[in-house]
């Protein structure tokens, strides 16, 4: 029998959560196979401690329902067991989910979980602080801080976010070692990715694999403002690469000089670090449910 163990955030996303849990009973109703024990996240940091207390109690699997700050907490507590993740994306950008072909349909998303199917994946530090998407430093750090303090979502206010920050931003030189040697150059942003996307189908890696022991790097120099829209269109077309304003290339272990200290983020999530960033990737530590025959978002 599965013990499957469900953390819903109540309050994640806009669609209402109040028939999700009997949509979870009626997914997993066979009671020969499936031992399901619901709860709700109340605070900050919550989904963290179910997922811990289910690892102790030796569940099998640990479904976590909500955003991607959900997603994250989550995931976070399980790296290095043995217990299966399993996500239900319902955030609004939803990266790690669409990273792994997990589908947006909740009903899917479930039935996925039901099927059982892992692989395992990588995950990435900067500084000890772990992520499973992207890290960065520069211009989309500065917008996820703005982020924070306004508590907006979605691409249409990143874009906003975007164009009213842009003319005011001033690019800094970093040095950055990798596996391959040194690179000085300035940038508008230094984007760290395990996995292909921000979100919303916005590949700033595009060929970056959880599976590889890599950590791809999208370093993209100061630009015109005019070129932004030609840009975008790479942006959610896979292509971003291709732009002569990129330097891309891969590195298990990639350390970043800054200037001074300066806001990082980590999966979205904006937080003050001091000058020298460490960054490596941590192969295979964590079991993600997905689908067997990738599905398309």
């Amino acid at each position: 029998m599965r013990s499957i163990f469900v953390i819903i955030n109540p309050i994640a996303g806009v669609r209402p959560k109040d028939e999700i849990p009997d949509l979870v009973r009626d997914v997993f109703a066979d009671k020969s196979r499936f031992d399901v024990d619901i709860r709700h996240t109340e605070y900050a940091g919550h989904a963290s401690e179910l997922a811990r207390e289910a690892v102790e109690r030796g569940c099998d699997t640990v479904v976590a329902i909500g955003g991607d700050g959900t997603i994250n907490e989550t995931a976070r507590a399980l790296v290095g067991s043995s217990v299966k993740f399993g996500i239900v994306p319902m955030g609004s950008g939803n990266g790690l989910a669409r990273h792994a072909q997990i589908p947006l349909d909740t009903t899917h998303a479930l039935e996925c979980i039901r099927d059982g199917h892992a692989e395992l994946v990588d995950y990435g530090t900067v500084n000890d602080h772990i992520f499973f998407c992207t890290a960065g430093v520069g211009f989309d750090a500065r917008v996820s801080a703005r982020f924070a303090e306004l508590g907006a979502r979605g691409p249409i206010n990143y874009l906003r976010s975007f164009v009213s920050m842009f003319s005011d931003y001033s690019p800094a030189t970093y040095d950055i070692y990798t596996d391959d040697g040194e690179v000085k150059e300035q940038t508008f942003m230094i984007a760290i990715g395990n996995a292909s996307q921000w979100g919303n189908n916005a590949f700033i890696t595009p060929h970056a694999s959880m599976q590889d022991g890599l950590l791809d790097v999208t370093l993209v120099k100061p630009f015109p403002i005019i070129q932004v829209p030609h840009m975008a269109l790479q942006l959610f077309t896979k292509q971003l690469d291709t732009n002569p304003n990129i330097i891309s290339f891969r590195s298990s272990h990639i350390r970043i000089i800054m200037p001074q200290p300066d806001v990082v983020h980590v999966d979205g999530e904006p937080m003050m670090m001091d000058g020298i960033l460490d960054i490596q990737t941590h192969c295979g530590q964590l079991q993600i449910i997905c689908p067997e025959t990738p599905t398309s978002n």
